[in-house]
């Protein structure tokens, strides 16, 4: 019979699940600014109507916005961490984890926010061509 987790397990688990959904948002919004970049740099520019070219630059600015806010995410997670640990060694409080708790969620939550626009944003498009 298997042992219960005990609460350090699952919140390993949890950080774990957390760091591989950024890393799947980054790799998204990084994957989807090269395909932009290797669609947009063809001769086909001239037929796109304007709502199109709208369309797609506003997409482009959210897939790229998507991967900044990553990013910023990453270096406030690591600060966090180096923040706790000098806090350890100290052998004070976490005081200022709070601060990079409350900063993380708000960069993920904008994250998801940006992507789900951008693609929003692409289906739209799409959504044109075809019609």
């Amino acid at each position: 019979m298997a042992a219960e987790p005990s609460a350090k397990d699952l919140f390993e688990l949890a950080k774990d699940a957390g760091n591989k959904l950024r890393a799947y948002m980054l790799s998204y919004s990084s994957g989807a600014t090269a395909v932009f970049f290797l669609a947009l740099t063809g001769r086909d520019m001239e037929i796109f109507t304007p709502l199109q070219r709208y369309l797609l630059v506003i997409a482009l600015v959210l897939y790229v916005a998507t991967a900044l806010l990553c990013l910023l995410e990453l270096r406030t997670d690591a600060r966090r961490f180096f923040h706790m640990a000098t806090q350890i060694e100290r052998g004070g409080g976490f005081s200022e984890n709070q601060y990079y708790k409350k900063q993380r969620l708000g960069l993920i939550y904008a994250s998801y926010v940006t992507a789900a626009l951008a693609t929003g944003a692409m289906v739209a498009y799409l959504i044109s061509r075809i019609s």
